[in-house]
């Protein structure tokens, strides 16, 4: 089940790629290989290929406009692959290049999460709740990570 919440993760975060593309400016220049068969492994579910692939990619000139989105995304199929700890140092990487980028504090966030660093993924979400206020995303993120923990109350009353 957690497998198939985090393939959903996953492709959540390239839909969300995908669909703002659209509102963002257009970019010429060479289009880079690693990229485009990083995008398309990770559309066909082939998550560890993706990884290698986005992995070169970002070692490349993407320029800004390409590195933010392609880092997040490597996050995300890091995530995804359970790689929690390299998924985290690559969204952190994204933030640095950009602290505007809600996404990317969404993803490193979800791998907070899955490290058990709770009050770290909490000041996570609410970055991107401050940044993207009508994500439903990050707000759903951050409801998630307040709620108290049934299983955690029930083991500190015994």
């Amino acid at each position: 089940m957690l497998h198939f919440a985090k393939k959903v993760a996953v492709v959540a975060g390239v839909m969300l790629t995908v669909s703002t593309a659209s509102q963002s400016q257009v970019i010429y220049g060479h289009e880079n290989p690693n990229l485009k068969r990083a995008t398309s492994a990770m559309m066909a579910g082939e998550l560890e290929v993706a990884s290698k692939y986005f992995k070169r990619a970002v070692r490349g000139d993407l320029g800004a406009q390409r590195l933010i989105p392609a880092l997040n995304n490597y996050c995300a199929v890091e995530y995804a692959i359970e790689n929690l700890e390299n998924a985290e140092k690559v969204c952190s990487q994204a933030i640095a290049e950009d602290r505007r980028y809600w996404r990317a504090y969404v993803n490193r966030g979800n791998v907070r999460t899955a490290l058990g660093r709770l009050d770290e993924a909490r000041a996570d979400y609410e970055k991107a709740v401050k940044l993207k206020p009508n994500s439903r995303i990050a707000r759903d993120a951050l409801a998630n990570v307040q709620k108290p923990n049934p299983s955690l109350l029930a083991d500190a009353n015994q």
